[in-house]
């Protein structure tokens, strides 16, 4: 075994080199040679570390974030009429459209409170919370509801503002 080899296999262990010349006896009452001094370190120097993220800023301080997809004038005024149904404002709210940007980050948006996606699904908004459509999941002191997309609510062909109307009202708990 080499050096090397030996120096790895038992780091942090106490190696004797023991010479059998003599009888075992004459080798046990041998003394030992004084152990060299340790090296004594300065000590060490705290570096206070930042800790600073990339661009975690919060964009909005607006507690209603609303998620859309390409979001037309028709389907604004029809998502005006349906946050006034629940006693809320437009104005009061941050409206994120997928469309104009390259990607969304909910966590960027730290004072969000109540999250209400239409028809975008939390994986492109790197989250990685499961939603179920029409029923609203609180994580972490913040309420998210997913829906379907304002033109499907618009066409209404499967009752969707029925179970978007019940859905609000649990969620807002009117």
């Amino acid at each position: 075994m080499n050096k090397n080899l030996a120096g790895y296999v038992f780091a942090g262990e106490t190696i004797f080199n023991i010479k059998m010349a003599g009888s075992v006896s004459q080798v046990l009452n041998q003394q030992p040679e004084p152990a060299a001094k340790p090296v004594t370190l300065p000590p060490p120097v705290v570096v206070e570390q930042i800790k600073t993220s990339p661009s975690v800023v919060a964009l909005s301080h607006k507690k209603l974030v609303l998620v859309v997809n390409n979001l037309s004038e028709i389907e604004k005024d029809l998502l005006s009429k349906i946050m006034q149904s629940v006693k809320q404002n437009l104005e009061n709210a941050t409206i994120l459209d997928l469309a104009s940007a390259e990607s969304i980050k909910l966590s960027d948006y730290t004072s969000a409170k109540e999250i209400i996606s239409f028809g975008v699904a939390m994986s492109k908004l790197s989250h990685d919370l499961l939603l179920f459509p029409y029923q609203s999941q609180e994580k972490e002191s913040v309420k998210y509801l997913l829906v379907d997309d304002l033109k499907t609510i618009q066409a209404n062909l499967k009752d969707e503002k029925r179970l978007l109307w019940a859905a609000l009202k649990m969620f807002y708990g009117i």
